[in-house]
């Protein structure tokens, strides 16, 4: 029975919430580690639950080692499952009344600057070949709009306004939003989809996404990050991945004087909460610059 729960809600997350692949996976990873962990508890019934088989779940994962943001991620998939259930009338009670989430320190990325990422990109120079001419535009679209890997991988032809400069993405849940792009994405994409046509043309192949790889296939998820994990190791930039750029995006934009709102839209955040990361990033961006330069921040 508890697994014919488990399955209605991957489907109600699936059909109704419009959850990504990776995401329902992720809960179907963690909720089939807790409720494996029941059953070795001998609770084979979600009615004869408590909150203190979650409280010994929790303490099994700390003996386990588990990151605290791990704990977090899994007690929030609990959560929601626990949720539904109770909305479903599965359940006749809740079970998080009196249980608090693990705190987590939230560590800031690290931020490559504006100058290392424009010599980042520009180091692909004006070489011709197709793999050269696609990750300039790819690396283009993923710093100047802040894109998800997943957003990068599925954007498609008809997703980009030229006339208006911008990018329809459809994000987390099925979300539509609108990301504009500049004068560089531009150039770049413009160049990069002539040669895109040339080779499906040469293959004989049609394709709506956008970025392919030499055989006119679909660039997948894991793909990207290995292009930008290879292209940006060879500038010793080797922390680098698609996230990074996004947290650039961010930043840089916050940097310049971009209010948090209009970052929290372009990123696709549907809680102001999660773009508000980025003003302690600021914050120590603007701690640093007036160290260098307020003539009386300086010792003698």
């Amino acid at each position: 029975m508890i697994e014919k729960y488990l399955k209605e809600f991957l489907d109600y997350l699936t059909f109704e919430k419009n959850y990504s692949f990776n995401t329902i996976r992720s809960y179907k990873k963690d909720l089939e580690g807790f409720l494996e962990f029941l059953k070795n508890q001998n609770i084979n019934s979600l009615e004869s639950l408590e909150p203190f088989h979650i409280r010994l779940y929790l303490l099994f994962l700390k003996k386990e080692k588990k990151e605290a943001t791990t704990i977090a991620r899994k007690l929030s998939s609990i959560r929601s499952f626990l949720k539904y259930l109770l909305k479903q009338k599965k359940i006749k009670k809740s079970l998080f009344s009196y249980l608090s989430n693990p705190k987590v320190s939230k560590k800031l990325p690290l931020i490559p600057t504006e100058e290392e990422i424009n010599s980042f990109i520009d180091s692909l120079g004006s070489n011709e070949e197709f793999l050269d001419i696609r990750d300039r535009a790819l690396l283009e679209v993923a710093y100047g709009c802040g894109l998800r890997v997943s957003e990068i991988a599925n954007l498609t032809i008809d997703q980009i306004n030229f006339g208006l400069q911008i990018i329809r993405v459809l994000g987390k849940g099925k979300k539509e939003r609108i990301v504009p792009f500049g004068k560089k994405a531009f150039k770049a994409l413009r160049e990069y989809l002539k040669i895109r046509e040339f080779l499906l043309t040469k293959l004989k192949k049609k394709s709506p996404y956008v970025f392919l790889n030499f055989k006119g296939e679909k660039l997948t998820e894991r793909g990207i990050r290995y292009i930008v994990k290879k292209r940006s190791k060879k500038r010793g930039l080797t922390y680098l991945h698609p996230h990074i750029l996004r947290h650039a995006f961010a930043t840089h934009l916050l940097n310049a004087g971009v209010d948090l709102r209009s970052i929290q839209e372009m990123l696709g955040h549907s809680s102001l909460t999660t773009t508000e990361v980025y003003t302690k990033v600021n914050y120590e961006y603007l701690l640093k610059t007036y160290l260098q330069a307020h003539p009386r921040a300086k010792e003698d």
